[in-house]
């Protein structure tokens, strides 16, 4: 057996469809997984006969049963907006808007076993040019767990994300090498962002338990929490720890929903000591005002973006953005308001998370 822990990347590679391969060529995937891909080519590749870039048919054709039959209708968006979107996107019309794509793995008979849903949001700050990958959904088939598909498909979206910050839309920048685009401004990519619910979340026991697993499989990742913090009033309880996350309402009229933001660390960068160090509390403002004009991108009802930007604001009075590890909860009481149905001011929005 090859124990090169970069051995497996020539059939890795051979599994990307003609889209893929053009589109990550000069892409080093190794520096971008969690696990070596001499792991993959025991686990992951001999389940698989393509990875490609899905296009709007094939989403609705193949990959779409899958999708609706992984999540419920509360936090599942549409899937004719996501097919339009890829159709759009394919015809040349979402031109100057965030990359929207869509990683989808088949299996040995053609069939779907699972997919990444992304947006990549590109935008300048003070400090640098960044690209973060906003993973919306992930998901596998049940029977194909355990085979590192969903560490593969985290992989592919960091690359995929590398791969559109060389052509980073701002003026004066060109087109290069991936993180280079031409003019000598590096374009970094620190993490990928998605949401998940707090390990206590459930109306029962099954359903809690669902949340605690995947929060303790997130925190295997070197996964961690976005939050905001404020000092409690009383004296048993130096911080109080609220959700910075409010996502606006799929449809017209749906109220805000409230998780917690993630933010998974690319391994690149953890292995580059070259690399200048994150700053999240100056990188935060600028990640979460490109989240909401995503939103906007993909029609999202504006009246429902401006109602979740005004409670996030609320929230944010009085305290601060930290980030904390996803494992150190130690009681978190979600109070039956992982939807947000009372609209009248902050308290009725909050999630509080007690260190012990």
């Amino acid at each position: 057996m090859d124990t090169h822990p970069n051995s497996g990347l020539e059939e890795l590679r051979a599994k990307l469809d003609e889209r893929l391969k053009d589109l990550l060529a000069p892409i080093d995937l190794p520096r971008l997984s969690r696990l070596p891909t001499s792991r993959f080519l025991h686990t992951a590749l001999p389940n698989l006969t393509l990875i490609e870039l899905v296009s709007a048919s094939a989403f609705a054709e193949d990959y779409n049963a899958l999708y609706t039959s992984t999540f419920h209708g509360a936090e599942r968006e549409r899937p004719d907006l996501i097919i339009s979107r890829l159709a759009q996107d394919s015809a040349g019309q979402r031109t100057g808007l965030f990359p929207y794509r869509i990683i989808g793995l088949r299996g040995n008979s053609g069939e779907a076993l699972g997919a990444a849903q992304f947006s990549v949001l590109l935008f300048p700050t003070e400090e640098g040019h960044y690209a973060v990958p906003y993973l919306q959904y992930i998901y596998i088939r049940p029977q194909n767990r355990r085979q590192d598909l969903s560490e593969l498909l985290h992989t592919l979206v960091l690359a995929v994300a590398t791969a559109e910050a060389a052509k980073f839309p701002c003026p004066g920048l060109g087109h290069g090498q991936p993180g280079d685009n031409g003019t000598n401004i590096k374009v970094q990519v620190p993490f990928t962002l998605f949401e998940t619910e707090p390990p206590s979340h459930g109306d029962d026991d099954d359903a809690r338990a669902i949340a605690a697993q995947r929060t303790l499989i997130h925190a295997r990742s070197g996964s961690m929490a976005l939050m905001l913090r404020r000092k409690f009033p009383l004296p048993d309880k130096q911080w109080k720890y609220l959700s910075a996350h409010v996502q606006p309402g799929l449809e017209a009229g749906d109220p805000p929903l409230t998780l917690i933001w993630v933010i998974r660390p690319n391994p690149a960068l953890s292995e580059d000591a070259t690399s200048p160090k994150i700053d999240i509390g100056k990188l935060r403002p600028a990640v979460l005002a490109a989240v909401y004009l995503n939103f906007r991108h993909e029609g999202f009802p504006e009246e429902n973006i401006k109602l979740a930007e005004s409670v996030a604001g609320r929230r944010r009075v009085g305290a601060e953005f930290c980030v904390m590890e996803l494992g150190m909860w130690g009681d978190v009481s979600w109070g039956g308001l992982g939807r947000c149905w009372d609209w009248t001011g902050w308290w009725a929005w909050m999630v509080e998370i007690h260190d012990t």
